[in-house]
């Protein structure tokens, strides 16, 4: 949200802005409306960026009837007025004209931008971590995750139905810019580490700041299922053995309904042996426990030759080697064989 003080720096400008346009008789009547209607939506928008697309969207928006055709240049000509009165400024880490920061707004975010120029994204893995409180470090990495392409391309297609609706027609013919896939690497400074994901689970969008971000079972989940991505397997460990029983029904939850069988067995070693919980589906999570020489504890990691009787699995974290676990053994002929 923004403050009033913001809003009243914008306001002003933007009366500036008009009164400019409305005095120069060089300005076509079809560029003073609809710049008066974007300037009076960018006063109270409520992200830190617009992208062009969002900007072709606003001009339809203040089109006075849904039939209305665009003149040629029309948007062109607002984007450069609003630009040479700083209303707008184009943001320097995306394409030129992709995305623009706005007049008066505080510096934002790394996630606040990203969420806002990929509309489909979210916050996962360890910036997750640090948003919901699971992790004391500070991470130098963006961690986002958003849909390949096909299917990504699908969503915004239907986004576009959904923002233009009776205008779609004017805003294909008059060549406006689309809702497109911006790739970036770096945001505000920050380097993005980017996963595309059919399955992103479940989050939550946030306000303020206004993000979004995978819910605390998902990144449990993604704990187990990428630990590369949250800090190691070290520090999933130490986070399922600091959090693992304040959150224990939403991570049975979300494991429940969406974790691959390799990875209720991790998740159920690391909450009974680790954890030292004790918990019906913790139980039924045993009958994916299978032999097999290449299941281990961190996917990433060597192959260890200790391992779990319950739960067959290579524990080949060096700080478990020394802790009380479950049915302990040395790794002989019985565990070769497929793993998954």
């Amino acid at each position: 949200m923004q403050s009033k003080h913001n809003v009243c720096k914008i306001n002003v400008l933007r009366t500036l802005i008009l009164h400019t346009l409305t005095g120069n008789k060089k300005i076509s009547k079809a560029v003073i409306a609809p710049a008066e209607g974007i300037a009076d939506r960018l006063a109270t928008w409520e992200r830190p960026v617009v992208t062009d697309y969002e900007l072709g969207a606003l001009l339809c928006a203040a089109l006075p009837a849904a039939d209305a055709a665009i003149e040629p240049g029309v948007y062109k000509a607002i984007v450069d007025r609003l630009s040479s009165f700083h209303l707008i400024s184009p943001a320097k880490e995306f394409k030129p004209g992709a995305v623009f920061q706005l007049f008066g707004r505080p510096k934002p975010s790394a996630m606040e931008v990203a969420c806002a120029v990929d509309p489909f994204a979210c916050v996962t893995h360890l910036s997750a971590m640090e948003f919901h409180g699971l992790t004391d470090r500070f991470s130098k990495i963006l961690y986002l995750t958003t849909p390949p392409d096909k299917e990504w391309r699908e969503q915004a297609q239907e986004r576009m139905a959904r923002d233009l609706g009776q205008h779609m027609a004017v805003h294909r013919a008059a060549r406006l810019p689309m809702l497109r896939y911006l790739g970036f690497e770096r945001v505000e400074g920050v380097r993005v580490e980017l996963m595309r994901r059919s399955s992103r689970g479940a989050f939550k969008a946030i306000k303020s700041p206004s993000i979004r971000v995978a819910m605390v079972g998902r990144v449990f989940l993604d704990m187990v299922r990428e630990p590369d991505n949250c800090g190691g397997m070290q520090h999933v460990v130490d986070a399922y053995r600091e959090y693992g029983s304040q959150y224990l029904s939403l991570i049975l939850d979300e494991i429940d309904r969406h974790g691959k069988p390799i990875e209720k067995v991790r998740a159920g070693y690391l909450l009974e042996a680790v954890c030292r919980i004790q918990h019906p589906r913790i139980d039924g999570w045993k009958d994916f426990a299978q032999r097999g020489g290449s299941r281990m504890l961190d996917p990433q990691g060597e192959y260890a030759p200790t391992f779990s009787e319950t739960w067959k699995l290579s524990i080949n974290v060096p700080s478990l080697l020394t802790d009380g676990r479950d049915g302990e053994g040395q790794a002989g002929e019985d565990l070769a064989g497929e793993g998954t």
